[in-house]
């Protein structure tokens, strides 16, 4: 049975801004990139540290250089302290508004639930984390806010540190550099940094103007996202759906190295069989077979790509903002559920990366209505990167030992990214969708009895040869997946 609910009780409720008078009021334009997800909803990431210390403890001594980290960092990300509204007289022109006065919300609360259950626990309940997890403010005389900051104590074991980031504010990478910045200066503020420190991370680079926008293609975004929601006050939270689970996968360089083998041998095409290649491909297929498709239906996976250093001119890493695509890869669940679904699957992503690597931009005329059309197929689709080192984020209390991200439970996402652990060179998934990987006896009927031990590919052992996928090692901590409550007895019900 599940844990007791907990008891939660908020320690305090402010508002941060950058410094009085260090920015002045501006807007930044929407572009195409940002317009796609005006009404995607926002993005939770979820920080988990070990901090044997009271509640008490950390507000004297800690939460004041917290915040102070924290507004001066907005002040060089301020549009994550503005606002999303219209543009004065447009009926379409969206922009991140700031002016003096504007804020983000910030929440501490102590928490007395088990805190190593909840960072080290292989199944957790997507319920149990919404106390840990902050709402962005409804809007205010039609401007919505975009960024809401969360701290939850758990008295003597450990900190949580969330960020809400609204999607259409900025993408990945600009949030964990903004949550990056942050977290540097209150280590250093604190005196906790380290002996050597990283660089200090550098600007973000605000410049628009050369983001394309052929054929006018904002307007037909809007056109095609819009149909349902007229205005900033429409856009709502999604709902995770019910019994919705975050557990644990991992995937170790020997295993990695086992299914780039097979693909790169059984393949008659010439890709370049990465990681992540490999990755999606493996979790697309795990996810064909527990779903049980008719063979003729034609499946979609969506996965992002970084479009920054790939523009004409390029743009800096340090751009501000949403600069990403969406790629899409579309098999018969028949193939892919078949024997060499695995190998067919990695060619079709391998072959999608490299034409993105020789035009981003492919088919951009076309992109409003291929991804509508497709969002209404529910692709599966990718979240994250391992480019954005979350697990290097360390405000002086050492690297996080877990983070989520559980707004991904919404839309059956799988979220990746680096491992904590350097040596093994892990990932981590999560997925509203189950991945087929789950080890679960047939007694295990609950969410919180999923087992701790999860033997790789044994569930898709098929994918591999059947040596090679019965000498692999059981995984202590394994990385993470989500899933739904149905496709949980499902695993149930397969006795695996």
């Amino acid at each position: 049975m599940s844990p007791p609910a907990a008891k939660v009780t908020v320690l305090e409720r402010t508002e941060v801004a950058p410094p009085p008078g260090s920015v002045p009021e501006s807007s930044l334009p929407f572009t195409i990139f940002d317009i796609v997800w005006l009404y995607a909803g926002p993005v939770e990431r979820l920080f988990f540290y070990p901090f044997p210390h009271s509640p008490g403890h950390f507000l004297d001594s800690l939460l004041p250089t917290l915040k102070s980290a924290l507004s001066l960092t907005l002040r060089d990300f301020y549009p994550l302290s503005g606002k999303i509204r219209l543009h004065p007289g447009s009926h379409d022109k969206y922009e991140l508004h700031y002016v003096e006065g504007d804020s983000v919300t910030f929440t501490v609360v102590e928490h007395d639930g088990d805190f190593d259950d909840l960072s080290g626990r292989p199944g957790c309940e997507y319920a149990r984390l919404l106390h840990l997890i902050p709402q962005l403010a409804d809007p205010d005389d039609g401007r919505r806010p975009v960024t809401a900051v969360q701290v939850t104590l758990f008295p003597n074991r450990g900190v949580a540190v969330a960020v809400t980031v609204h999607h259409s504010a900025c993408d990945g990478s600009s949030s964990t550099r903004f949550i990056s910045s942050w977290a540097s200066r209150t280590a250093a503020g604190s005196g906790k940094a380290k002996a050597a420190p990283a660089p200090a991370p550098a600007l973000p680079f605000f410049d628009r103007t050369t983001i394309p926008n052929p054929s006018d293609l904002y307007s037909r975004f809007c056109s095609n996202f819009a149909i349902d929601a007229k205005s900033t006050e429409s856009i709502m939270m999604n709902l995770a759906p019910p019994g919705s689970i975050l557990g644990k996968f991992t995937i170790n360089a020997d295993q990695l190295r086992r299914l780039k083998e097979m693909a790169s041998s059984k393949s008659k095409y010439s890709f370049h069989c990465s990681t992540i290649v490999v990755t999606y491909a493996y979790a697309w297929v795990c996810l064909v077979r527990l779903r049980g498709y008719p063979e003729e239906k034609h499946l979609y996976l969506a996965f992002p790509g970084d479009c920054r250093h790939r523009l004409q001119p390029p743009l800096p890493a340090e751009y501000f903002g949403n600069c990403i695509a969406g790629y899409f890869v579309e098999a018969k669940a028949g193939d892919l559920a078949g024997e060499d679904g695995f190998t067919m699957a990695a060619r079709l992503v391998g072959e999608t990366i490299e034409r993105l690597k020789h035009d981003p931009l492919e088919g951009m005329d076309n992109w409003p209505e291929k991804y509508r059309k497709i969002g209404m197929q529910q692709p599966f689709s990718v979240a994250g990167s391992p480019w954005f080192k979350v697990y290097d984020v360390d405000f002086g209390w050492g690297r996080p030992v877990k983070v989520d991200v559980p707004s991904i439970a919404w839309l059956g996402s799988m979220s990746v990214s680096e491992s904590r652990s350097i040596e093994e060179f892990l990932w981590i998934f999560r997925s509203s969708s189950s991945l087929e990987v789950i080890v679960i006896n047939q007694s295990q009927r609950s969410p919180s009895q999923i087992s701790d031990r999860m033997k790789f590919g044994a569930f898709c052992g098929n994918y591999l040869p059947e040596s090679e996928a019965t000498k692999m090692e059981e995984v202590d901590k394994p990385n993470t997946i989500t899933i739904s409550q149905d496709d949980l007895e499902l695993l149930i019900n397969a006795r695996v």
